[in-house]
């Protein structure tokens, strides 16, 4: 799958994942800003983005995580016009139509499939096992239709839990959400992304799986040394250091963008170090490591440890709920 640009922008329809819709969004957009594709969002419903951009569709399918399926954008319209709207849409056949929908909505998808298709096929004709396009219509605040360009592997990133690689910690970020983070840093192919605090070497493995030159430090031995076991398990390679956070800059050089998910609870080792005073070292060596206009992208529980972030300015955060303790924010943050 080619991350080129195309020469013209094209509309594309994102069905979202609901876990944290607005970090969906951010992330559709600074991924086709990383490759190259100077995205500008067009319409959107819940669970739905529309986006004009030259990205190319398939080099985002590969390097999306919270998002299903990727459309060439055809239209929307009301549920009342579903039929005369797919008529009226030159799509090459045979097809084949799918229907799906958004929250708690009373439509028979079945029937509207069953008709769409029937409208379709009388000049294009069916094929639901190997048609030529498949055409999806989605309902939300309004109905939106597309043809399917390709569908983001999902399960691959389950097959990647922390809880499947050779070393396990139980504090690791989730393989979408790394993948999520990797690509809100809007670092493109070939440019170099750090994780200080790599740990179990989940968003270091993300990087690379993209086509980053991924590089991961910290300050334990013992993690760095698990994170190289599950990279050759997931069948990456990344630059991996043991170092403190306020060495990086001295340690690996300057950085195109940096991802992490430092350390916050009771179960992670600091060495001793209070959790403020850490962030605040960490965005000290964060400002030397990165150049100006750079993006930083981290989770935190609370935003007050940004705070003391200087050199830095907050441009958006996305809450994601865990558990009547935890909120995990994703903040990114741009080098001023």
């Amino acid at each position: 799958m080619s991350g080129r640009a195309r020469a013209w922008p094209v509309k594309l329809l994102f069905e979202l994942s609901m876990e944290c819709e607005s970090l969906a969004r951010a992330e559709v957009i600074a991924a086709a800003s990383a490759l190259g594709g100077r995205p500008k969002g067009v319409s959107g419903c819940p669970g739905i983005l529309v986006v004009e951009t030259s990205a190319d569709a398939n080099a985002l399918v590969s390097r999306l995580a919270l998002c299903h399926h990727v459309s060439e954008w055809l239209g929307e319209c009301s549920s009342k016009e579903v039929e005369t709207c797919v008529g009226s849409m030159d799509v090459p056949g045979p097809i084949r139509v799918r229907s799906t929908k958004i929250g708690d909505k009373s439509v028979d998808l079945s029937s509207v499939s069953r008709k769409a298709g029937a409208v379709l096929g009388k000049t294009r004709g069916v094929d639901l096992h190997n048609p030529k396009s498949e055409v999806r219509i989605i309902f939300s605040d309004h109905v939106h239709i597309g043809r399917l360009l390709g569908s983001v592997d999902r399960s691959s990133f389950e097959k990647r839990k922390n809880r499947y690689m050779p070393y396990f910690y139980p504090a690791s970020v989730h393989p979408k959400f790394a993948r999520a983070l990797v690509n809100l840093t809007k670092v493109g192919e070939g440019g170099r992304l750090l994780d200080p605090f790599c740990g179990t070497g989940a968003i270091v493995a993300e990087a690379s799986l993209v086509g980053l030159r991924a590089i991961g430090t910290d300050l334990s031995e013992k993690m760095v040394e698990g994170s190289r076991k599950n990279l050759r398990h997931v069948g990456v390679q990344a630059e991996l250091k043991v170092c403190d956070v306020g060495e990086i800059a001295q340690t690996v050089g300057r950085v195109d963008g940096i991802a992490t998910d430092p350390p916050y609870g009771k179960a992670t080792s600091t060495k001793g170090e209070r959790i403020p005073s850490l962030y605040e070292r960490a965005f000290e060596a964060f400002s030397e490591a990165l150049d100006k206009g750079s993006r930083a992208a981290v989770v935190v529980p609370d935003k007050r440890l940004l705070d003391k972030a200087e050199g830095f300015v907050l441009l958006e955060s996305h809450e994601l709920w865990v558990h009547r303790s935890l909120t995990r924010h994703f903040c990114v943050l741009s080098r001023n």
